[in-house]
């Protein structure tokens, strides 16, 4: 991956030209069929969601953000889900800057190029310590590795990660550097 063609793009430009809120926080998610491949592990990042812990009343609940399928949202209870079909180059760009964070939690996964595209923009990737994610986060310092399929871990890393602003500052840069 060239990182020049990875260039982070500001968070609100970013999220103004593929049509997400300003005002949220956003979580994302992504594979080639979205939500349905078992291996990408779809149905583990909705359990982790099902598990975040109730945000603060005056605050909106979290948008999960998934590319790579088509659909109409739905509301999960602590988070909101929202599709953006399929993407190109340049949009992925967008979705990983737009994103507090990038959860891939992958059952099986050689060498996801989600994980490296979003560490490229700048993003901070939090996974399942599965295949060749260990190889491409550095963990506590570009995003965070959980153990395998522990769900409720997850979702504490993936409030954790996007709700401290100093932590995910840091992990935004040491994930750009690297």
């Amino acid at each position: 991956i060239n990182p020049a063609d990875w260039e982070p793009v500001p968070k609100e430009e970013a999220r103004r030209a593929i049509g997400l809120p300003l005002d949220r926080e956003i979580i994302l998610f992504g594979a080639g069929s979205g939500l349905k491949d078992f291996h990408k592990g779809g149905d583990l990042f909705l359990d982790s969601l099902r598990q975040l812990s109730q945000q603060k009343k005056e605050k909106p609940p979290p948008l999960a953000a998934i590319f790579g399928q088509e659909g109409d949202g739905f509301d999960l209870g602590p988070a909101e889900v929202s599709f953006l079909g399929r993407l190109d180059d340049n949009e992925l760009r967008l979705a990983y800057s737009s994103a507090d964070v990038m959860v891939v939690p992958s059952r099986i996964d050689n060498f996801p190029s989600t994980a490296v595209e979003a560490q490229t923009t700048g993003g901070p990737v939090i996974a399942f310590r599965t295949g060749g994610l260990p190889d491409i986060i550095e963990d506590g310092i570009t995003g965070v590795l959980v153990d395998p399929f522990n769900t409720a871990r997850l979702a504490e890393v993936i409030v954790r990660v996007s709700g401290d602003i100093s932590l995910n500052r840091s992990m935004r840069a040491k994930a750009r550097e690297r």
